[in-house]
């Protein structure tokens, strides 16, 4: 029986019988007509399932299964958008979702990436920071470092600590961060979001947690 995340960059598929992952991209998702769910999240997902679960309660119902504490908070930093919840006494106190910008996505460092050639593995941690308030005046200073003598491991590691900025204060600064998406896998980010609080990353199948009850 396969459940699924349809990010907007990144699908996770979970076979629930066997326990198996995959991970496609969404692009692939769109050519693959057979592939359907018994549910799933995420836009990409909603024409494909016999039940559709919205991503922030997705969110929030799969962290629960996987935190044991009665307040805490959780953001996914996904390829479109930034998703948060905190809860209190475990139920939720806040929920906010921010599609407005690419200043603080996933998309926007892989575009990066990709055009420098950037190893996130081996990124610098950088005490500085570009702001990042809009993603293409961000990738513009991340040119403009560049061209004037900026390494551009240094200057991609700028617009990154940029962006955890953004994602700790769209957060309401906590002490205490989980993380769930594919920055989990980001050393460079969860390295910078230590400067300003204790992250704890939980992998990029949290949303995948919260559909399980949904399964008939």
């Amino acid at each position: 029986m396969l459940i699924a995340d349809c990010g907007s960059s990144w699908t996770k598929i979970l076979e629930t019988v066997s326990g198996e992952l995959e991970i496609i991209s969404t692009r692939e998702l769109v050519r693959r007509e057979d592939l359907f769910f018994e549910v799933a999240t995420g836009h990409s997902g909603k024409k494909r399932c016999k039940v559709y679960k919205n991503e922030l309660i997705a969110l929030a119902e799969g962290s629960l299964a996987l935190v044991e504490e009665e307040d805490f908070s959780i953001v996914d930093v996904g390829g479109r958008d930034v998703k948060f919840v905190r809860f209190s006494g475990r139920k939720i106190k806040k929920l906010d979702w921010n599609l407005a910008c690419g200043s603080s996505t996933g998309a926007t460092i892989e575009l990066l990436g990709s055009y420098y050639e950037v190893d996130f593995d081996g990124l610098p941690i950088k005490g500085k920071w570009i702001n990042v308030t809009c993603g293409v005046f961000g990738m513009e200073k991340v040119l403009e470092h560049v061209s004037t003598g900026t390494p551009p491991e240094e200057a991609v590691a700028m617009f990154l600590h940029g962006m955890v900025r953004n994602v700790f204060d769209f957060s309401g600064r906590p002490e205490h961060l989980y993380l769930s998406g594919g920055f989990c896998e980001n050393k460079c980010f969860l390295q910078t979001m230590e400067k300003y609080c204790n992250v704890t990353p939980l992998g990029r199948t949290v949303p995948l947690e919260g559909l399980k009850n949904d399964i008939r």
